[in-house]
């Protein structure tokens, strides 16, 4: 049976001799202003699920006016786990002794978007700054109480 991953398979030779560039991915917008990453915007539109459906699965992050960080909307899943990478890669570049993440906005995050939450932090810990995530999706906090150990790095906002 063939496989169901529309990026299985090995990457042809003239792809797999460049570098890996921090470009987001296709359907994927990164706007920038003039060097300030507390200006980016990032957003995806994914259509279709391959069953003959259409569905659309967005994932969006903002600037927060009122603090360095962003505000995420939407849902973090399958189809939005290559424009949550590129967030959080912006997010991580916002200058601040301390990063904030607001996911009031977010319906779901599934495991490997909690472990991508979890890498950006270790990032940003190890820049010497914290990355404080506000108002966690019942998803995140049910994630944390079954692997407190991998989440243990995560700073909540009381």
């Amino acid at each position: 049976m063939p496989s169901q991953h529309r990026n299985d398979g090995p990457l042809p030779p003239a792809a797999a001799a460049l570098p890996a560039a921090p470009v987001p991915p296709v359907g994927a917008q990164a706007l920038y202003d003039d060097g300030t990453w507390a200006d980016a915007v990032v957003r995806c539109a994914h259509a279709g699920t391959g069953t003959g459906t259409r569905t659309a699965a967005t994932l969006t992050a903002r600037p927060m006016r009122d603090r360095p960080g962003a505000l995420l909307s939407g849902s973090c899943d399958l189809d939005t786990r290559p424009i949550l990478r590129a967030a959080l890669g912006v997010v991580t570049r916002i200058p601040g002794p301390v990063v904030h993440l607001d996911l009031s906005a977010v319906a779901f995050l599934d495991t490997a978007a909690v472990a991508a939450l979890v890498q950006a932090n270790a990032t940003v810990t190890g820049q010497g700054r914290r990355l404080l995530l506000h108002h966690p999706p019942y998803s995140l906090r049910k994630l944390v109480e079954m692997f407190p150990d991998e989440c243990a790095a995560l700073e909540v906002a009381a």
